[in-house]
C-alpha cells in the first residue's frame, strides 16, 4: 500500500519543481558535497539507488558523473514519477524508474551487499522516526562493503527560535528566486499543503542512529539551518 501524502497531487509537485527546488539555499553546494563524499569513499559506483527520486535530479547528477553507473529511481508520487520518466529519457538505458514506496521495505528493489551508493533528497523526513531507523538499517543491508549513503535532507531545528529563523531566511531565498513580493511568498510558505507531511528530526540525532547501525564515517557533511547533508559508509 502506497503512503498517502500531498505529494500525490499534481499541483504540489509542480509548485515544488517550479518555485521551490531552485530556490533552496545552497542547493548547488549540497549537491557538490554529495559528489565529493561519494567520490572520496566510493569513487566509481556501479549501482546506485535514489530514494524519493522526484524528477530524477540526484540520479542524473550521479549518472552524469559516473558514466558506467546504473541507477534505480524510486518514488511513491505518481506525478513525480511521470516527471522522472520525462526528465531522465536521455538515461533510460541506464536507469529503472519505479513507482514504489520505501516506507515499508526497499529489499524488493535490491539484494543485500549489492549497491554502491544510496542517495535521497528531501524525502525520508516524511517517514515516522521508527520508519526512518528501519530504512537506514535496510540501506546498510543493501549497501556493498565500502558503499556510501548520502541523505540530503530537511531536518529539525534544535529550538523553536532557530526554526523561526530558518523559516524567515528560507522565505527570503524563495522570494528572491521567484522574484515575488516577500509577504506573498511568506503566506504561501506557511500555508503550503505539504507542510503536514514533514516529520522532522535533528541531523545529529539521525547521524547517531547511523553510527548505532554500524555506519563508518557517519557525520553531517554540510548544514545550513534545517538543511543537512549527512550519511555514512558501510
Amino acid at each position: 500500500m502506497m503512503a498517502k501524502t500531498t505529494w500525490q497531487r499534481e499541483d504540489v509537485t509542480q509548485h515544488y519543481l517550479e518555485q521551490v527546488r531552485g530556490g533552496i539555499p545552497f542547493g548547488a553546494e549540497q549537491v557538490k558535497m554529495m559528489l565529493q563524499v561519494v567520490d572520496h569513499f566510493t569513487p566509481n559506483p556501479a549501482k546506485v539507488i535514489d530514494l524519493g527520486c522526484g524528477n530524477g535530479f540526484l540520479a542524473e547528477v550521479l549518472l552524469k558523473a559516473y558514466p558506467k553507473a546504473s541507477a534505480v529511481l524510486l518514488d511513491h508520487s505518481e506525478p513525480m514519477i511521470k516527471q522522472a520518466r520525462d526528465h531522465m529519457k536521455d538515461y533510460q538505458d541506464r536507469c529503472e524508474i519505479i513507482h514504489g514506496d520505501f516506507s515499508q521495505s526497499i529489499k524488493q528493489y535490491a539484494d543485500e551487499n549489492t549497491i554502491d551508493c544510496v542517495v535521497s533528497g528531501f524525502a525520508i523526513h516524511h517517514l515516522h522516526h521508527a520508519q526512518k531507523k528501519a530504512l537506514y538499517q535496510e540501506i546498510y543491508s543493501v549497501l556493498a562493503p565500502g558503499g556510501v549513503f548520502i541523505n540530503m535532507e530537511h531536518t529539525a531545528s534544535a529550538t523553536p527560535d532557530i526554526e523561526r529563523l530558518h523559516d524567515e531566511l528560507f522565505i527570503d531565498y524563495l522570494a528572491s528566486y521567484n522574484k515575488r513580493d516577500r509577504q506573498e511568498e511568506a503566506k504561501d510558505y506557511y500555508d503550503r499543503p505539504d507542510k503536514a507531511d514533514n516529520i522532522l528530526e535533528r541531523a545529529d540525532i539521525q547521524v547517531n542512529w547511523l553510527r548505532d547501525i554500524g555506519f563508518r564515517h557517519a557525520d553531517c557533511y554540510f548544514k545550513w539551518m534545517e538543511l543537512a547533508v549527512f550519511g555514512g559508509v558501510k
